[in-house]
């Protein structure tokens, strides 16, 4: 039983890397291609795009997502 849970948690532990990684960097063709001017464009005359009252909610720790995915698979 506890090479179960370990097992278990392990396979949650590489889900969640392989899910949160970064995404691979593109093929070196594409450095080659222009890059915009330094400088920083200038700011837009209209509104503001977003909402300023919104914010996305927080995500919990990492510790609490594995722990309740590993408890559904229990259940």
């Amino acid at each position: 039983m506890p090479l179960d849970v370990i097992a278990a948690l392990g396979a949650l532990v590489r889900a969640e890397a392989r899910r949160t990684a970064p995404d691979p960097r593109t093929a070196p063709a594409d450095e080659t291609a222009p890059r915009p001017p330094a400088s920083p464009a200038p700011p837009p005359d209209g509104p503001p795009t977003a909402a300023p009252g919104t914010a996305p909610p927080a995500r919990r720790c990492l510790l609490s997502r594995m722990l309740e995915k590993l408890a559904a698979r229990f259940r």
